[in-house]
Formats: structure tokens, C-alpha cells, sequence
């Protein structure tokens, strides 16, 4: 018969603890988005999402049944809220975007109008969520926990943390764009003060 510390050791295997420590980083920048500014928010966020995405795929399967499993959620209506509020203003208009997968579309012909922020917050919720479970170390809760925090993840958060990751990655892109123009910008004026300097010269 294995020991609690054997049973426990199992428990938090290297998939989970990764989930745990990729969890943290995603949290952290949602909850500081309004401090970073806008290009770095995008920047950090594509990097840690496809992170996310592998960690949650490598989580071990276990079982979960919504009308018999309770398990505490960590993240309130306010906290949901508030997350979604702080990114929706750090991104202002860009926040919204064109979305084909919602389950909306099969009652449209037309693309429906989605939000970063909104996506985002559905895959901080579940996140948090299953963090808070590991922070605890509520041993007890846990394997519900993870097959909970996976039941969601196939359900439509998985779906939205890709979405939002598309739709930051145009944003990205764009910014991009942008930069170089402005480089490109400045170094034709460059060599236009530096054509003028040597007209003086003549």
C-alpha cells in the first residue's frame, strides 16, 4: 500500500508542476497588463499562451462529473470581471475582432464580433482556478480538479485561449508593421539632412 507522501508525490507529477509554473506567469501578466503598456502586454502574451495551451494538453486525464464533483472555485464574478476590465482598456479598440469558430456562427452567415479580453479571461478563470487547488495543496481535491480544469479546456477555453492568441498575433504583426515604417520613416530623413548638410557645403 503506497504512504500519503507517495500518493501525494504522484499526485504533483512534472506535467502538473509545469501547468503550475506557465499557470502563475499567465495570471501575473493579466493581473499587471494596465503596468506593462500595450506593446509589451501583447508581446509577453503571445509568448506565454502557446506555453499555456501545451501545459493543459499534458495534464494527466483524470475524471470529472460536473453534477457530482464539487470542487472550490477560486475566481469570483468580480475577479473575472476585473481581469477582463484591465485588459478591454489596455487594448481600447483592438480588443475586438472577427470571430468564425463561435457556436453563435451556425446561426450566421456572417462573422461575429469577439474580444481579447473576454477570451482571456475565460482561460484566467480556469486557470486560477485549478492554481488555486495547487497553492493549497489540497491533495483530496486535486485529481477532480485537474480532469475539471481539462473538461473546460475542451469544452471552449481551449477554443478561446487560440482565438485570442490569433487575434494578438495580428495585433503583433501590426505593430511590427508599424515600426518599421517608423524606421523606415526617420532614416529618409536622415538622408535628407544629411543631402542638405552637404548641399551647404558645395
Amino acid at each position: 500500500m503506497e504512504s500519503n507522501e507517495q500518493v501525494i508525490t504522484s499526485l504533483y507529477t512534472k506535467e502538473v508542476l509545469e501547468f503550475a509554473a506557465v499557470g502563475v506567469k499567465f495570471a501575473s501578466l493579466l493581473e499587471q497588463a494596465p503596468s506593462l503598456g500595450e506593446r509589451a502586454f501583447i508581446q509577453e502574451a503571445i509568448l506565454v499562451l502557446p506555453q499555456l495551451y501545451l501545459s493543459t494538453l499534458r495534464l494527466p486525464d483524470y475524471l470529472y462529473s460536473p453534477e457530482e464533483d464539487y470542487i472550490e472555485e477560486f475566481v469570483t464574478e468580480e475577479t473575472y470581471e476585473g481581469v477582463r476590465l484591465r485588459v478591454a482598456e489596455l487594448l481600447g479598440e483592438k480588443d475586438s475582432f472577427l470571430s468564425c469558430q463561435a457556436e453563435e456562427m451556425q446561426y450566421s452567415d456572417t462573422p461575429l464580433a469577439a474580444f481579447v479580453s473576454e477570451y482571456l479571461a475565460d482561460v484566467y478563470q480556469q486557470t486560477v482556478n485549478l492554481l488555486g487547488i495547487l497553492r493549497d495543496e489540497n491533495e483530496g481535491a486535486l485529481p477532480a480538479a485537474i480532469g475539471r480544469c481539462l473538461f473546460h479546456f475542451h469544452s471552449y477555453y481551449g477554443l478561446h485561449l487560440l482565438e485570442a492568441l490569433t487575434a494578438l498575433h495580428r495585433l503583433h504583426t501590426q505593430l511590427l508593421s508599424s515600426s518599421d515604417d517608423e524606421e523606415d520613416y526617420r532614416d529618409d530623413e536622415e538622408d535628407e539632412d544629411e543631402g542638405l548638410y552637404e548641399s551647404s557645403l558645395d
